[in-house]
C-alpha cells in the first residue's frame, strides 16, 4: 500500500510521544507498507533513490521498520527499532552493497577534493555492515566497511594499482563517524615503469582524529621495504619515517641508471631517511645499503673513459717535466693504470663493500637531485688496485629518478670520490 511518507513520519512521531508519555516500552499495533522515490536538488549528478519501508508489530519492542534504498550501484536494506521511552531504539544495517566506480566521484565531486588527477579512475565493490543504538537525534554503534576487487590507477600520472581490497572498522558516535582501525592490500602497482607487490598498511585511529600507520611495506626490486611506524594527519598528509631494505637485488637497481652501471649482480639491505608531505613532496634523506652475506654483490661500470685514468697516467716520470725528452725517457710503467682502464670502461668487475645513499631536496640549480656513493674493490688476485670509491649523481627532479633509462629528463653522472 503506498502512502505519502510525510504521513507516515508524522504519524510514527506521534506514536513515539504516545509510548513515551506513558512510558511504555513498546508501540501500539503498526503495519504499513511504504515506497517512493527521494532526490537531491541541490546535489546535481546523485541519482533519485528508490525507497521502501516496511513497518510490523514485534513482540518486546513494539514496532520494527526495514527501509530498503535503491538506486544504480546503490542497494541498502536497513533494520531500525525506535526508541520507546526511556528505551533506546536500535539500527542494523542488513544489507549495504554500492558499486564504487559510480558513487566515488559523485562524492568527490561534493566534498571539494582538488588533490585527484582529473582521469583518476577507482573501482570496486564497497559493502558495509554494522549496529547501534540511537535516542533523540544521537546514535551510536560500530560499522565494517570492504572494498573487494579494487582497482585504481591515473594514465596522465601514469600509475595503476590492481586487487585493491580494504577492511575498515568505524566507530559511531554523537559527535562523529571515526575510523578505529584498517588494512588495506594491493596485490600490484604499477607506477613509471615500475612495479611493486604485495602492499600492505595496516592502521588505527586516534584521539587526535590522525592515524597511526603500523605497518606499511611492500616487495620491489626482488626484496621487500618497510616504513617504521609513522602518524599520519588526514588534513595534512605527510610521512616522516624510516625505509628498511631487505633482499634488493642490486641488479634491479642497476637497471635505473644504465648510464652509470653497465651490469650488477648480489643482494644489499638496509634504510634510508624517508620525508614527504603533500605540499612538497619528497623531501631530504640519507642512508646506506650493506651487501647481502650469502650471494657477493659485484657490478660493471658502463664505459667511462678518463673516469679512472684522468688522474693516473700510463708512465710514472721520476725526472722533473721540464726535462723534456729525458723526463720521458726515465720513466716507470704505471701497474694501476692498466687496471683502471678495464675497470673505467667495464671490463673489469668490481665487489661492492658499501653504497650510501642521500636525497637533496634542492639541488644545484634548484633541480632535485639524488646521490650514490660506492665503495668496491676489485676482484683479481694479486691486483695493485684494492679499492675503487666513486659516485653516481642525478640530477634533475627526484620525481623523474624513477624513470632513469626511460627518458632524458634526470641526468646521470659518474665521477670518482675525492
Amino acid at each position: 500500500m503506498r502512502r505519502n511518507l510525510l504521513c507516515f513520519l508524522a504519524f510514527a512521531f506521534m506514536a513515539v510521544g504516545l509510548s513515551a508519555a506513558e512510558r511504555r516500552p513498546s508501540w501500539p499495533p503498526l503495519r504499513g507498507d511504504l515506497s517512493g522515490k527521494f532526490s537531491l536538488p541541490g546535489l546535481p549528478g546523485f541519482p533519485d533513490l528508490a525507497w521502501h519501508v516496511v513497518t510490523v508489530p514485534a513482540e518486546g519492542v513494539g514496532l520494527v521498520l526495514t527501509a530498503t534504498a535503491t538506486a544504480p550501484g546503490w542497494d541498502i536494506l536497513i533494520e531500525i527499532t525506535p526508541p520507546a521511552g526511556e528505551i533506546s531504539g536500535s539500527w542494523r544495517i542488513l544489507r549495504a552493497q554500492i558499486d564504487a566506480a559510480l558513487w566515488w566521484r559523485l562524492g568527490v565531486a561534493q566534498s571539494g577534493i582538488k588533490t585527484l588527477a582529473a582521469d583518476f579512475e577507482f573501482t570496486g565493490r564497497l559493502t558495509l555492515s554494522g549496529a547501534g543504538q540511537w535516542q533523540g537525534a544521537k546514535a551510536s554503534g560500530a560499522l565494517k566497511l570492504t572494498l573487494a576487487a579494487g582497482t585504481a590507477g591515473s594514465a596522465a600520472q601514469n600509475w595503476t594499482a590492481t586487487g585493491l581490497t580494504l577492511e575498515a572498522d568505524l566507530g559511531v558516535a554523537a559527535e562523529r563517524t571515526e575510523v578505529r582501525t584498517a588494512q588495506l592490500r594491493v596485490d600490484t602497482i604499477q607506477a613509471a615503469g615500475l612495479t611493486a607487490r604485495k602492499l600492505m598498511i595496516d592502521l588505527t585511529g586516534t584521539a587526535e582524529g590522525h592515524f597511526a600507520v603500523t605497518r606499511a611495506e611492500f616487495a620491489a626490486f626482488g626484496g621487500r621495504i618497510a616504513l617504521a611506524p609513522f602518524t599520519l594527519d588526514p588534513a595534512a598528509p605527510a610521512v616522516k619515517s624510516t625505509a628498511e631494505f631487505s633482499g634488493l637485488g642490486l641488479g634491479d637497481l642497476a637497471a635505473l641508471v644504465p648510464q652509470a652501471l653497465k651490469e650488477a649482480q648480489g643482494q644489499v639491505a638496509g634504510r634510508l631517511a624517508v620525508n614527504w608531505t603533500l605540499k612538497s613532496g619528497i623531501g631530504p634523506g640519507d642512508g646506506s645499503l650493506s651487501v647481502g652475506s650469502v650471494q657477493p654483490a659485484t657490478i660493471r661500470l658502463t664505459a667511462s673513459p678518463g673516469l679512472l685514468t684522468g688522474n693516473s697516467p700510463p708512465r710514472i716520470a721520476l725526472l722533473p717535466s721540464y726535462l723534456g725528452a729525458l723526463s720521458r725517457w726515465v720513466s716507470l710503467e704505471n701497474p694501476a693504470h692498466s687496471l683502471l682502464q678495464r675497470i673505467e670502461l667495464g671490463h673489469a668487475p668490481l665487489a661492492v663493500e658499501s653504497l650510501a645513499l642521500q636525497l637533496y631536496p634542492d639541488g644545484a640549480g634548484g633541480a632535485r637531485s639524488a646521490a650514490v656513493k660506492v665503495v668496491a674493490r676489485t676482484t683479481g688476485v694479486g691486483d695493485v688496485v684494492e679499492q675503487v670509491t666513486f659516485s653516481v649523481n642525478v640530477s634533475g627532479p627526484l620525481d623523474q629518478v624513477l624513470r632513469l633509462g626511460m627518458d632524458n629528463r634526470a641526468k646521470v653522472r659518474l665521477q670518482t670520490t675525492k
